[in-house]
């Protein structure tokens, strides 16, 4: 019993393996602003999607990878960032293939590639940046609504991956079939969009709508033209 309270206070907080939770391991890289690591995304999505080839892709993948070093970041973390992208990355070569065959490999492999590059630096960036400093920087730049809701929306990121990671894990314990393995099977696409994507979205909605009354709370919303 002497252990318990010892034992509660060390489950406080995200885990370090937490898609997309931000963890302070005091590298350069967390003292940035948060407001060049703004304008640093923006160009690596313009980047991402205006590389022209493998090459310029590569290099930007190895720049990305370099920043999760440089951040005194983990294997196991960038997995756990990024390893939707790997399921998502076998759909669209699959789809590709099927569509122009031998020649969709290298079309469908630079789809999920720029993809990957879209969303990896705003992950990096999640890990590296509390959410309080989003919201000082967008506060200068933007109206207070706008402020709110970009912090909102990056601070919900991180959240709402552990919701997925969370409710995936209880409905395979119930015999969902949602491991990667059984994706081959259409029935088990069923699991997914029933056991995970309806439960998911309900979530949504009800954090939409605390969101919703934080921000009227806060005098960012507006009330006209609701009913009385």
């Amino acid at each position: 019993m002497a252990d318990a309270p010892h034992t509660r206070s060390r489950q406080v907080g995200p885990l370090p393996g937490t898609a997309l939770h931000y963890r302070d391991t005091g590298s350069p890289l967390h003292r940035l602003g948060a407001g060049w690591k703004l304008a640093i995304l923006v160009s690596a999505a313009a980047l991402a999607i205006s590389a022209g080839g493998a090459a310029s892709l590569g290099l930007l993948l190895l720049l990305v990878l370099a920043g999760y070093r440089a951040a005194h970041l983990s294997g196991a973390e960038l997995w756990q960032d990024a390893r939707w992208l790997a399921a998502q990355a076998l759909f669209i070569l699959l789809l590709s293939v099927a569509r122009d065959g031998a020649e969709g490999i290298a079309r469908g492999g630079l789809v999920a590639l720029r993809i990957a590059l879209f969303f990896l630096p705003v992950a990096l960036a999640l890990r590296t940046t509390p959410s309080r400093d989003w919201l000082q920087a967008a506060r200068r730049v933007l109206s207070p609504e706008l402020a709110f809701g970009v912090a909102s929306s990056l601070r919900f990121a991180p959240y709402f991956a552990r919701e997925l990671s969370e409710i995936v894990g209880a409905q395979r314990l119930r015999g969902a079939r949602l491991s990667a393995r059984q994706l081959w099977h259409p029935a088990a696409w069923r699991d997914w969009i029933g056991c995970v994507g309806v439960p998911l979205a309900v979530r949504v909605i009800h954090t939409a709508n605390e969101a919703a009354l934080a921000a009227r709370i806060r005098g960012l919303g507006s009330d006209e033209g609701e009913a009385p």
